[in-house]
């Protein structure tokens, strides 16, 4: 039997995608002959908003034994829909719902699982380069290490003499895992593969976080504006982008703005940076950037792990510090960064999504 409805085929739905606001979608569902469909309509669902639904029409036969039909929705505002269908049937009333690949299912009581639309601005626009291309995500410290001596790396890292050697994953007799075993990777070493990574087809290369911290992944931020020094320094860094813009490629950079690290000029908990973080005292300039439940031990941390202290993203000071017009955002751009990618953005706030 033909599929009841395709999300992925644009005889089912047209356009194909996210659409602009305004823009006309034509939604068609195929229903067996020998059913005997009279009636169908489309539901709809905006995110936080109404329901609202759409009559379906008789819309012709495909081939012999299967019939379409039709209903067109036009998207008034910017957001997430949700629609399905209902469609009434000699055996009585029922609905159509998604399946995980993007078909339908009939179910003759349940309006289920809905299919996704999305809908944004008129006028907005992404960046040309971006589409058709090809992107290679970079893990910094296990890429490519060009041996340049390094300044200013901390004392307690641990650093492997053996590229080939297996990093330290297993827990300690304590059960914690320190993330502290590095390999070396820079962005110099990045730097001497472009011509390898140009060979590829590569259009972006998205590293992973750069920027100062504790942790070989680099997801607890210790300073957004300084390059971490196992990696480099701020002229690597445009050394690298002026280098791959030579080749028609661009950098992306990580950007993880929802938490820092404990360990950070921010927190600071512990105590590796002069001044006070927001952990050692409630004056520290970055005390509003966090949510204490009872200060200093009891804090929000992202999904519970305690070096990694959420931030309060709508605060005036964090804001201003991450996409002020001299912010962190603007500074990396400047630097020569072609854009960012968003860590966890379905956990960012639309007010600082928006100002960034």
């Amino acid at each position: 039997m033909l599929a009841f409805f395709d999300s992925h085929d644009l005889q089912y739905r047209a356009p194909f995608g996210a659409v602009a606001e305004h823009t006309a979608v034509t939604l068609r569902i195929c229903m067996p002959r020998d059913w005997g469909c009279h009636a169908a309509t489309l539901l709809v669902r905006q995110d936080g908003g109404h329901d609202c639904t759409l009559p379906m029409t008789w819309a012709g036969m495909r081939g012999e034994d299967h019939e379409w039909w039709s209903a067109e929705f036009i998207p008034d505002t910017a957001g997430l829909y949700w629609y399905g269908f209902r469609v009434e049937v000699a055996m009585g009333a029922g609905y159509l719902t998604r399946l995980p690949d993007g078909t339908a299912a009939y179910s003759p009581d349940a309006d289920g699982t809905r299919w996704q639309l999305t809908c944004y601005e008129a006028g907005f626009t992404t960046p040309d380069w971006l589409a058709g291309g090809i992107l290679y995500q970079i893990f910094p410290d296990r890429f490519a290490a060009s041996g340049t001596p390094k300044e200013g790396v901390p004392t307690d890292r641990v650093m492997h003499a053996d590229w080939d050697e297996h990093p330290e994953w297993r827990p300690d007799a304590q059960g914690r895992v320190w993330n502290n075993d590095f390999f070396g990777g820079d962005l110099k070493g990045v730097e001497q593969k472009l011509d390898y990574l140009q060979s590829l087809g590569v259009t972006c290369i998205y590293l992973n976080p750069i920027f100062e911290s504790h942790s070989n992944h680099r997801y607890d931020t210790a300073d957004y504006t300084r390059i971490d020094p196992l990696l480099g320094d701020e002229s690597d860094l445009r050394s690298l982008t002026a280098a791959a813009k030579e080749r028609g490629m661009r950098v992306m950079l990580d950007g993880v703005f929802s938490h820092t690290g404990s360990d950070s000029i921010y927190f600071n908990r512990e105590r590796r940076y002069p001044g006070d973080g927001a952990y050692n005292s409630p004056t520290s300039p970055y005390s509003d950037w966090y949510h204490f439940r009872s200060w200093p031990n009891d804090y929000g941390s992202w999904w519970g792990f305690q070096t990694l202290p959420e931030v309060e993203e709508l605060s005036p000071a964090f804001m201003e510090y991450i996409n002020g017009p001299d912010g962190i955002v603007a500074r990396w751009l400047q630097a020569g960064a072609a854009g960012w990618r968003l860590d966890v953005a379905d956990e960012l706030p639309d007010g600082f999504l928006n100002a960034l």
